[in-house]
């Protein structure tokens, strides 16, 4: 068995996907326990989400003559794929179209979003321009090609820094400066990761005996080398 460095599953089996949707669940429903259960309860359901996001998070790649096996949660799930029959970049597509895919992927933000909310116990209006800003982020992520998306990496830098502050502005002065001045901080910055995450990230899609696979690498050719594959660029 060795290990494909700089390469970790994007993709999600069945079980690694639904422990993602609980670890949202269990922390959308963090406050109501506070209130009913108090802090012990609280610090437990926030550790367990935390848990469960991790477990569900694609970690590395390895490869062996038995074929492709996905590891999960530091290797906690493993995931074997089977023989690789086809390997192709598919950096130059819009993510958009691989969306399901991504699924499992696209639910780190809004995780954070919610942890966001919860650790500086906002609520009302002024979650109202941060859910903005999240799909103004995911709707630029999603709908352009990642070639383009390099392109203009500075000027997505800049929009994920800035956006959160002037977005939330009017709340500046409203009596929530301090939960203002948090949030816009840890938005601006776990926006800025998201966006330097996927942008620099390289595709790779991977056709398997037990169907289709993405991967995430830092060089795509290494990997498509690696599996066996011509670049179907």
């Amino acid at each position: 068995m060795v290990r494909l460095r700089g390469a970790w599953p994007l993709s999600a089996p069945g079980i690694a996907l639904f422990l993602r949707f609980v670890a949202v669940a269990l922390l959308s429903s963090v406050g109501w326990v506070m209130e009913n259960y108090g802090p012990a309860g609280y610090f437990a359901l926030l550790l367990a989400s935390a848990f469960l996001f991790g477990v569900s998070s694609g970690w590395k790649v390895e490869v062996s003559e038995k074929g492709l096996t996905l590891v999960y949660g530091f290797g906690i799930l493993r995931v074997n794929a089977g023989e690789v029959l086809e390997v192709k970049n598919v950096g130059e597509l819009k993510l958009g179209t691989l969306w399901k895919d991504l699924a499992n992927s696209l639910l780190v933000p809004f995780f954070f979003m919610l942890l966001s909310f919860v650790l500086f116990g906002v609520k009302g209006f002024l979650v109202l321009p941060f859910v903005a800003y999240w799909l103004v982020l995911y709707w630029i992520t999603l709908a352009f090609p990642v070639r383009t998306l390099k392109e203009r990496m500075g000027r997505l830098f800049l929009l994920a820094l800035l956006l959160p502050w002037a977005l939330s502005a009017p709340f500046a002065a409203s009596g929530m400066e301090f939960q203002w001045f948090g949030l816009s901080l840890f938005t601006s910055l776990i926006g800025f990761w998201f966006v330097l995450s996927w942008v620099s990230m390289e595709y790779v899609e991977v056709l398997v005996e037990n169907g289709r696979f993405l991967i995430g690498c830092h060089d795509a050719e290494r990997v498509i080398k690696a599996l066996g594959g011509a670049d179907g660029a």
